[in-house]
């Protein structure tokens, strides 16, 4: 598996945050989930020839359900006018059945309190905050999450731990 989702040093933006991502990552298709287009992903799509999915819709679950995998998702503003439930279940879905690689950029400031989702629900779901953004007294995180990265192989998951060594990778139960 290529490098994992990870943002240059050099970038300082939120939009040179992701050119980033997508340039190491280079994803031939593409799925965008958010509730405001997003123009500089589909520059990106069209110079790269990527084929890209766009969701805008308040409630994305009906749409993604018609769609199939894609090589990376990326959701901005649209958490933050989800509920924590129906958000829960959106990054569920995407994480486990639609794609391995995900990009969630979150305003916690543009979500009204009752809706806020704090650093350990996104740590629970398999995400992993990369970047925190602030400006103008703005703050926006970006998290990620990529399959290859998310079960690390075990030091003690190995035929030396085993009570019966010559059994290992031969039985499954």
């Amino acid at each position: 598996m290529s490098e994992a989702i990870a943002p240059t040093e050099h970038a300082v933006t939120p939009q040179q945050t992701l050119a980033a991502i997508l340039d190491s990552q280079k994803p031939s298709s593409l799925l965008v989930i958010s509730l405001n287009p997003v123009a500089q992903l589909q520059d990106w799509a069209n110079q790269h020839h990527c084929t890209l999915h766009r969701i805008h819709d308040a409630d994305p679950l009906p749409a993604l359900a018609q769609l199939q995998r894609v090589d990376m998702a990326i959701v901005a503003d649209q958490l933050e006018y989800m509920t924590r439930e129906a958000g829960a279940e959106l990054v569920g879905l995407l994480r486990n059945l639609h794609t391995e690689r995900l990009v969630l950029l979150y305003q916690s400031g543009l979500a009204p309190e009752r809706l806020r989702w704090n650093r350990n629900q996104f740590l629970a779901m398999g995400l992993r905050r990369d970047v925190q953004f602030q400006q103008d007294g703005r703050e926006m995180s970006l998290y990620s999450y990529e399959l290859s990265r998310y079960n690390f192989s075990r030091a003690w998951n190995n035929s030396r731990f085993w009570a019966n060594p010559e059994n290992w990778g031969k039985y499954w139960w």
